[in-house]
């Protein structure tokens, strides 16, 4: 988790707590990739409209 804040910073990005809830719920088994994948395709697409 360390890793990905790190690497986002650089980018002057960073997680909402909902979304570093949802990524350690990833990486400890409790949300499937597909869950995952369709949180980050709908924020993307979000984010293309603002």
């Amino acid at each position: 988790m360390d890793e990905i804040k790190a690497t986002l910073a650089i980018e002057q990005l960073y997680l909402t707590p909902d979304e570093e809830r949802l990524l350690r719920d990833f990486a400890e088994g409790r949300v499937s990739f597909s869950e995952l994948y369709s949180f980050v395709v709908k924020n993307l697409k979000k984010a293309e409209a603002a």
